[in-house]
């Protein structure tokens, strides 16, 4: 067994990063290379104490980041997210896990706590750590040994029965597997750190979130890659023109080389790179204003609708130049089938619906 002990990881109990956190231990990966898979913007990349991004999350002027800091580990890197969780997701761990490893322990007290474990893109084994029993992955069983080790309870049969604050023996687990855990001391003082932009990242979009409607879902299954990206693309376009963003540079090439099927990377300070970081910024203000006392009143209600539209777009437009015609298709499809009144249109869902379902036929 490798040499991290209770001790090393009594920290994460005491309140040092607060009631939700998520730390993720990559392998090989420096700590700048780290935050950047993880959707680092690399332009705000720089020193910064826990502190000062805590203010920064909190502030509407900021736009209410979201932040991840790097500590090197020696052969490990961990990403350290105060009240965030986007290294516990499977597409941003398997993303930052191609070609080596990644283990991320997520503590969230009004939600679910969470351990996963990733190798080369693959999820092999995550389960929540308060219920250990209950295991997913190409191969849930790997870790068995370690987790009995480190006191995660497999054979519990009732709620009673399971571990209090188990993320803390979930934070050991990792500590098994790396042999590095941080320690609260060096989280006091300045570290590499950046504002997270997951748009940016390299986890690929998600064909889960799109249509419900069972027929439409149907159709897309069915459909070749070629319709599904013209869908996505012509989706896209028409978003952006009922919210009058379809002038927006670089915007139109993009989506026109994604239905082509060529890979495209918006970089975050491009042109439309720079629009989109707006749209995202605008549409967390949109939201998160509204528990916060001291900025609800900064948007007027149409501000804030038309804020929360910009986020819908973003996101189809990033669905929209996802590498997997079905993902695209799927998910650019989903303010047109689920979203606000604004961006739904019967007839145009009807229209989408005709079109793939001619090209089955």
């Amino acid at each position: 067994m490798l040499g991290v002990t209770d001790d090393d990881v009594a920290w994460a109990d005491d309140g040092t990063l607060g009631e939700v956190f998520c730390l993720t231990f990559v392998r090989g990966l420096d700590e700048t290379e780290a935050l950047t898979r993880l959707g680092a913007l690399p332009d705000e990349m720089r020193p910064r104490t826990l502190d000062e991004a805590t203010e920064a999350s909190g502030s509407f002027a900021e736009g209410y980041p979201d932040f991840a800091f790097a500590l090197d580990l020696g052969e490990w890197t961990v990403l350290i997210e105060p009240d965030g969780f986007q290294g516990s997701l499977t597409g941003p761990l398997t993303a930052l896990s191609r070609g080596t490893e990644a283990v991320s322990v997520q503590r969230h007290d009004y939600a679910d706590h969470g351990f996963s474990y990733a190798v080369d893109g693959t999820l092999v084994t995550g389960f929540e750590p308060t219920w250990p029993d209950q295991r997913w992955g190409s191969e849930p069983d790997r870790l068995l040994g370690r987790m009995r080790a480190v006191g995660l309870d497999l054979d519990a049969e009732d709620d009673d029965d399971h571990v209090p604050g188990a993320y803390v023996p979930a934070l050991l687990l990792a500590g098994l597997i790396t042999g590095a855990v941080p320690h609260a001391d060096a989280l006091a003082g300045e570290l590499p750190s950046a504002p997270l932009e997951p748009w940016f990242g390299p986890a690929p979009a998600s064909p889960s979130r799109g249509p419900s409607d069972p027929a439409m879902v149907a159709a897309l299954d069915a459909a070749p890659p070629r319709l599904l990206r013209a869908v996505a693309a012509r989706e896209t376009m028409r978003l952006a023109t009922v919210l009058a963003v379809d002038g927006t540079p670089g915007l139109a090439d993009a989506v026109a080389a994604a239905e082509r099927g060529e890979p495209v990377t918006v970089a975050p300070g491009s042109d439309l790179g720079t629009h989109v970081r707006s749209w995202l910024r605008r549409s967390r203000q949109a939201g998160r204003s509204l528990n916060d006392p001291s900025a609800r009143s900064k948007m007027s209600d149409d501000e804030r609708t038309a804020a929360h539209m910009l986020g819908w777009f973003a996101q189809a437009l990033r669905a929209a130049l996802s590498p997997d015609p079905r993902a695209a298709a799927h998910a650019a499809l989903r303010p047109l089938t689920q979203g606000p009144p604004l961006l739904r249109d019967p007839a145009e869902e009807a229209a989408i619906l005709r079109t793939l379902r001619s090209a089955a036929s």
